[in-house]
This record gives structure tokens, C-alpha cells and sequence, in this order.
């Protein structure tokens, strides 16, 4: 977890980054809350600002500002999906006849059933860090939507087709995903020791919400990631491509815009390489217009199917990349 916060007034000499200026504007980070709690704010540290310039502005307080039980009309979470599993633990504390979220670039579906008591309200990327405040004060200003009822089995599935080596990157997010409530299929540890592994690929295939390409060098030089890919897109699931390493989409994959991790990472210097590539995978994407005669998902390739791993890799590896 990065200790930085991001700048939310703009007056930072080290703007993204917050370096304590906006006490100029009337308000601190260092000041207390205020004792009557109408409203609470709450968001991870890396956004503590926002939570307590919100607190000064609308007269209420921030979260992380407070101790023990807190009994409020309205709890309002701000969450940009870095580090949601400790923002919903230090909420847990928190009772509100009211819960609201403001999504800050995530996709509601896939964090609704992390959040089931919640009206959630979707708050589009700015595009530029400067005009955060206004665009989540905006979003506070307009009335929010009715909240609707979770079912037990609405939790979103994603796919994830990644090279063996890019593993090690993937296991904190996974990790985070999977305690957000969300089925991860991850060929290393999604297939047990014995099963036919295509006959569970294409069975996930089928299945998932959205497929993620976790595109890299070694990622574009794999089959294996190329056929799943090839798979997903004819059998119509909603493609997301997020490059590790700033390699471009191979030519199979051309027409999709890729999110550059590392472009991802530079505008946005408060947060780790695990929170940035967790917000990244619960961004939104576009839903692609449906064709009139899908195609039929193509078999397995032919030839070796472990593509650039050791040959005696076990099956759970066997389509790992």
C-alpha cells in the first residue's frame, strides 16, 4: 500500500501528489472532524483528502477521522477500486439507514456484490486529475438512483489469459478480486490436477462476464493467449486488454484499445503497481454491438499445447499463458 495521497485542490507543488498546500484554500488534512455526523466520508488513504475536503465542505466528517461506532444519516464511500476490501472493513463500523458509493472509474457491475446495501452512482474518469472535485461534487448534487436487489448468484466472472511467467504480478489482485466476491478463472490454480484442461477452458469461456487479456511480451508471444483471445471474441464476451509492460496489442487483438498499465500507473503515482492493475481490471468497458451470425468457437490448437513452457509441465499449466 503507497502512504501518498493525491492532490484534490490542484495547488500542489508535486500535483498529482498531495504535499499539504490546500490548507491555503481553508481546509487541512490535519484538522479534526466535526462532532455532529449527518454524513460520513469514507475512501482508502491514498484518497483521504477527498473524504475530508468533502467533510469540510458538506458538514460532515471522514471516516478514518473518527473512532469506535459511528452512527450517521449517510455513509458515502468513495472508492476508485484500490483497496475497497479495507474500505468495506472500516464501513463495517459505520451505521447508516442510507449507504451510498461513488464509483470513480469502476464498473458497478462488478463490485455491486461487494457492496449489496449500497446505492451505487457510477462517476466517469476525469480527464484530467484537477477536475476530480468538481466532477465527484457534481455527482454528489444529483439525486441517487434507487438501489436494487443483489441476487445470491449475480457475482460477476472474469477470465484471465495471461503468460505463465506474469503470474507472480497477477496473484495479489486475483486475491482481491476473488474476497470482493468476484469468480476469477486463472488457469494456474482454476483447474484441478486430472480434469480435462480445455474441456474447462471453453466451459469458462462460456461462462464469463469479461474476458481479460493480461497482455505482455511474453503474453504476445503465446498461442495460447492468442487462441483464448480468438475464442472469447467469437463466442461475443466483452474483451478488456491490460498491458503489464506497455506492449501494443498483437494483430488478432488491433482493434481493441489497450489500457498501458504503466501509463495507467504514471497518471496516477499514489497507487502501488497491485492497487493500480486491481483498479485497472475493475474499470469499465464498452459493450460490443452483437453480430448478426457469431461464429463458432474454434477447437484447441494444433501442435504442443504447452506453447512456451517446459514439457513437462503439469495440466493445470498446460494452458496457463
Amino acid at each position: 500500500m503507497s502512504p501518498a495521497r493525491r492532490c484534490i485542490c490542484g495547488k500542489s507543488r508535486r500535483f498529482p501528489l498531495c504535499d499539504g498546500h490546500h490548507a491555503s484554500e481553508g481546509w487541512s488534512c490535519a484538522a479534526g472532524s466535526p462532532r455532529a455526523h449527518e454524513r460520513v466520508f469514507a475512501a482508502a488513504p491514498h484518497d483521504h483528502n477527498l473524504a475530508e475536503r468533502l467533510a469540510h465542505a458538506r458538514g460532515g466528517a471522514a471516516l478514518h477521522r473518527l473512532r469506535g461506532p459511528v452512527h450517521t444519516e449517510e455513509l458515502i464511500l468513495l472508492t476508485d477500486g484500490a483497496e475497497l476490501g479495507p474500505l468495506r472493513q472500516a464501513a463495517a463500523r459505520v451505521v447508516a439507514p442510507v449507504r451510498r458509493a461513488l464509483l470513480l472509474g469502476v464498473d458497478p457491475a462488478l463490485v455491486q456484490p461487494a457492496l449489496p446495501d449500497t446505492v451505487l452512482v457510477a462517476v466517469p474518469e476525469p480527464p484530467h486529475p484537477a477536475l476530480l472535485w468538481s466532477t465527484v461534487a457534481a455527482a454528489l448534487d444529483r439525486p441517487p438512483p434507487a438501489a436494487a436487489p443483489v441476487p445470491a448468484s449475480s457475482a460477476p466472472r472474469l477470465f484471465l489469459s495471461h503468460a505463465t511467467a506474469d503470474e507472480p504480478q497477477l496473484e495479489r489482485a486475483v486475491a482481491a478480486l476473488r474476497r470482493l466476491g468476484l469468480g476469477v478463472f486463472l488457469c494456474a490454480d482454476s483447474i484441478p490436477g486430472g480434469a480435462r484442461w480445455w474441456d474447462r477452458i471453453l466451459a469458462a469461456l462460456r461462462a464469463t462476464d469479461r474476458f481479460v487479456l493480461v497482455l505482455s511480451a511474453a503474453a504476445a508471444r503465446s498461442t495460447w493467449c492468442a487462441f483464448e483471445t480468438g475464442t472469447a471474441m467469437a463466442i461475443e464476451k466483452p474483451v478488456q486488454i491490460i498491458s503489464l509492460d506497455g506492449t501494443p496489442p498483437p494483430s488478432y487483438a488491433a482493434h481493441l484499445q489497450a489500457q498501458d498499465l504503466r501509463r495507467h500507473r504514471a497518471l496516477r503515482p499514489w497507487l502501488d503497481p497491485d492497487d493500480a492493475l486491481i483498479g485497472a481490471l475493475l474499470a469499465p468497458i464498452p459493450a460490443s454491438a452483437p453480430a448478426d451470425d457469431p461464429p463458432r468457437p474454434p477447437g484447441p490448437p494444433a501442435g504442443d499445447p504447452r506453447d512456451d513452457r517446459h514439457p513437462a509441465a503439469p495440466p493445470a499449466e498446460a494452458a496457463g499463458d
